[in-house]
């Protein structure tokens, strides 16, 4: 027998479990399948914890039309799991520290601020210092505080999977799709137990492994990169979070005891995802910290590695990693968020394309909508 529902989301990952609830919200009838025996455990955690606000990214991608566009995603994304889950938000109270290592862009980076709306004071060297004494602000040309924040993705992903699982949403968690034909999906169980799903659309948001699971089930190739970078995992070294707008910087942010540390533009180019951990670019991640804190010594820190993927519209195109959804075979959606930070632009745009593809008969059509079905 076949199990029949309105949409299946494959992947239980920041964007499958947004999705999930607000498609269940929706009305629509929602079934998520996740082969690992954890949620969420790829990149969704594997990450800073770092609830943008448009103020890296403004600055950090070089054309300013674009960079100004993802950075208004991140203060909608911002915004949204502020609301959405106020509880998850750590040290909401501590303005994070953004340092400018290169003062000739110092106007190029208020006029980028001041157009996308990102929040901003700049501050002395003093007051930085005073705010956290152990750090070196000696290198920075300009100092800011911004309204970013540290978010417990963990605290995040629970309250999402709760909601939609208590409003109907169905998971299952541990299956392994063995067949697809059509919009139905063959499932086996860690036991070997099997189940045929259908839908009306089936969703990926597995990230990494979707030109994987896409080649195995429809033996078609999605253009796909993957990109690997490292973090640190220490003891906390500062009251609120602190980082480099400039590339080849560390950026960090705090959760209860500890700092998670990355480095701001390290990601190489790597041929399949794999969390390996490259000894030479940990190494530079940890000169960064203590550039940032000299005396910085904690033999118990552990390097970690983590993966992003963007799909690879050109050859030799630059790395973005940025909203995505294709529809590659009918019926089959890609959607990928780019960064935690604009998911719920994702989902948002996913829920608004998914309500016009399975429309709701028992609402009445807006005249737009009756002149888009006779306009041909």
């Amino acid at each position: 027998m076949t199990k029949k529902y309105d949409i299946i989301i494959v992947g239980a990952g920041a964007a499958g479990l947004m999705a999930a609830l607000k498609l269940s919200q929706l009305g629509l009838s929602v079934v998520v399948l996740e082969q690992k025996s954890l949620l969420a455990s790829g990149p969704s955690t594997r990450n800073e914890g770092w609830l943008h606000r448009g103020s890296y990214h403004a600055i950090s991608i070089r054309d300013r039309i674009n960079a100004l566009q993802v950075a208004q995603r991140c203060i909608y994304g911002h915004e949204q799991l502020r609301r959405f889950a106020p509880e998850a938000i750590e040290d909401a109270d501590k303005n994070p520290i953004a340092l400018l290592r290169d003062g000739n862009r110092l106007n190029d980076v208020i006029s980028r601020w001041e157009e996308a709306d990102v929040a901003f004071k700049q501050i002395s060297s003093e007051k930085a210092t005073h705010l956290v004494p152990s750090g070196d602000f000696s290198r920075a040309a300009a100092l800011f505080e911004v309204k970013d924040v540290s978010i417990n993705t963990r605290l995040l992903y629970r309250k999402l999977f709760s909601m939609a699982k208590a409003i109907g949403c169905k998971f299952l968690i541990n299956h392994t799709i063995v067949r697809s034909e059509g919009l139905t999906l063959d499932v086996e169980d860690p036991f070997g137990e099997r189940l045929s799903l259908s839908g009306q659309r089936i969703i990926y948001t597995t990230g990494a492994g979707t030109k994987s699971i896409y080649s195995k089930l429809h033996n078609f190739e999605i253009p796909m990169r993957y990109w690997k970078s490292h973090l640190v995992v220490t003891r906390r070294l500062a009251p609120m979070g602190i980082f480099y707008l400039d590339p080849q910087e560390a950026a960090m942010m705090h959760h209860g005891e500890f700092s998670v540390i990355g480095f701001n533009e390290d990601a190489i180019l790597c041929e399949s995802p794999s969390y390996d951990v490259i000894l030479s670019r940990a190494k530079n991640l940890r000169q960064g910290i203590s550039r940032i804190f000299p005396s910085w010594n904690d033999p118990s820190s552990m390097d970690i590695s983590c993966v992003k993927v963007d799909l690879l519209d050109h050859e030799n195109t630059a790395r973005s990693l940025n909203v995505a959804i294709q529809e590659p075979i009918p019926g089959h959606i890609i959607a990928l968020p780019g960064k935690l930070t604009e998911t719920p632009y994702l989902t948002d745009v996913l829920v608004s394309m998914i309500h016009h593809e399975i429309d709701d008969n028992q609402i009445s059509p807006r005249p737009c909508d009756n002149y888009s079905q006779t306009t041909p």
